[in-house]
């Protein structure tokens, strides 16, 4: 009884183990992810705060018209939620709608143009 046992108790921490390597996997793939998000939002950052420096120098923008844009653009989808809406566009292809959070038409599979240059 106790050989009996002692191989189920075996086949559970041999389970429990590979569950644990899966979930350190896992773990280490979304770190990675993370990690080149965190790299592509400080480059949007020093992108967004050089161009700003450049309207606010040499075409003399205030601060404040910065943030009423922001804040009107902002608004566009009817919330003040920091987020730009999705938008509906028709396929150059086929002519069918869709939106833009999609790179390509979910019908005939062309490219669709964003509508605008920041949307992610």
């Amino acid at each position: 009884m106790d050989l009996l046992w002692d191989l189920h108790q075996q086949g559970q921490i041999s389970s429990a183990n590979q569950t644990a390597d899966r979930a350190a996997n896992k773990a280490e793939n979304v770190a990675a992810a993370l990690s080149r998000l965190q790299r592509r939002i400080e480059r949007l950052s020093l992108c967004s705060q050089a161009m700003w420096e450049l309207l606010r120098d040499k075409h003399g923008l205030t601060e404040e018209e910065l943030q009423n844009r922001i804040l009107e653009i902002d608004l566009r989808d009817g919330a003040t939620n920091g987020k730009m809406r999705t938008q509906i566009v028709d396929c150059p292809s086929c002519g069918r709608k869709t939106n833009t959070k999609r790179s390509l038409c979910v019908i005939c599979g062309a490219p669709l143009p964003s509508k605008h240059t920041f949307e992610v």
